[in-house]
């Protein structure tokens, strides 16, 4: 697959591109540190909180999905389930029904939070509301932020499906994207029902040639 061209911006992107800019209902799926099949908990780097918290408020008026947790404070309604207790994490979820918001700022936002996170691999995407034919993968490496945006060559999970297929093929070495492909299978065969239906069936089948020794 050939990356779909995404802009660096030095600066909070203002023209409202509608191949960048719309009304999202945001949804992230996390690779690593650890999976997650709607929102992405990037653990902060120690003693980097205090500076997290004063560039988080420093952002321009936006409805980011950007809020910063703590695992002893926040744990109930959470469901902070795994990491080290009193452990600090930034949240990026979609909190409000819907975004109006540029996906150039949000690249731009995570690069200036990078350095305050440890490594990190997630994707996002857009539920509906507007484009919602592209998925952007974020890697956080070395305090950066890189993004590469796939174009679905379907509509809704089917077409995510297919980048991730294709993304497990042109990475044979990496079997953290294997077993998270297979994880998101999994979640999407529970959403259908389960053993219960066809497809359900079949993304468990799925799931289970990708990562044998992952979850039944």
């Amino acid at each position: 697959m050939i990356p779909q061209p995404f802009p660096v911006v030095r600066g909070f992107v203002r023209d409202r591109d509608p191949a960048f800019y719309g009304r999202y209902r945001l949804w992230f799926q996390q690779v690593a540190p650890w999976f997650d099949d709607y929102r992405a908990l990037i653990p902060v780097r120690p003693g980097a909180t205090v500076e997290l918290d004063a560039t988080l408020e420093a952002l321009p008026s936006q409805n980011w999905p950007f809020q910063r947790i703590n695992r002893d404070e926040h744990a109930h309604g959470w469901s902070l389930d795994r990491g080290e207790p009193g452990q600090d994490l930034l949240s990026l979820e979609q909190l409000s029904d819907v975004c109006y918001i540029d996906a150039r700022n949000l690249h731009w936002a995570l690069d200036r939070l990078a350095v305050f996170l440890v490594d990190a691999h997630l994707f996002v995407r857009s539920t509906g509301d507007g484009d919602d034919r592209w998925l952007d993968e974020y890697t956080l490496a070395e305090g950066c932020a890189e993004v590469r945006r796939w174009l679905c060559p379907d509509a809704e999970w089917t077409g995510v499906f297919s980048v991730y297929e294709a993304l497990v093929r042109e990475r044979p070495d990496d079997p953290q994207l294997r077993r998270f492909v297979a994880f998101a299978y999994r979640e999407r065969a529970t959403a259908l029902g389960g053993p219960r239906s066809r497809q359900g069936r079949e993304h468990l089948e799925r799931a289970r040639e990708l990562d044998p020794d992952g979850a039944a």
